[in-house]
């Protein structure tokens, strides 16, 4: 029987926001941090979101993504690329940061933003359109 090497980080946070600075000495600014937008017109296109995470206790190389669902349905209204981030230690936090262009918000609702490592939900935060 083969032996998981993988292993799945804990999330410390997780913030939608309008777009994010992130500095050599390891600080982060999240500006426009929202979990609520008003459109005038549905479906809204939302020009630019970033996700930003704070994980730890991963190790070596691990693929994300992330999955935007309607609160109660399975199927996502839209899925990010996988990309991969570094944890050199599993006590080292690793603070990723992907912006998602021209997402696309079919109508009004609570929508559902999962956090997935090696494709296991690790966490998830939700955004109210009105």
């Amino acid at each position: 029987m083969a032996v998981s090497t993988r292993i799945i980080p804990v999330s410390r946070s997780l913030f939608l926001c309008d777009f994010h600075v992130g500095y050599a000495d390891g600080r982060v600014d999240l500006y426009g941090i929202l979990n609520a937008l008003r459109p005038a017109i549905y479906p809204h296109n939302h020009q630019s979101l970033v996700v930003f995470a704070q994980l730890t206790g991963g190790l070596g190389e691990v693929p994300f993504y992330i999955d935007i669902r309607r609160e109660g349905e399975d199927l996502p209204v839209f899925t990010t690329l996988v990309r991969t981030i570094h944890f050199p230690s599993r006590t080292t936090i690793v603070q990723p940061a992907m912006t998602i262009e021209n997402l696309r918000f079919p109508e009004p609702g609570l929508y559902v933003f999962d956090l997935f490592c090696h494709n296991t939900w690790v966490c998830d935060t939700t955004l109210v359109l009105h």
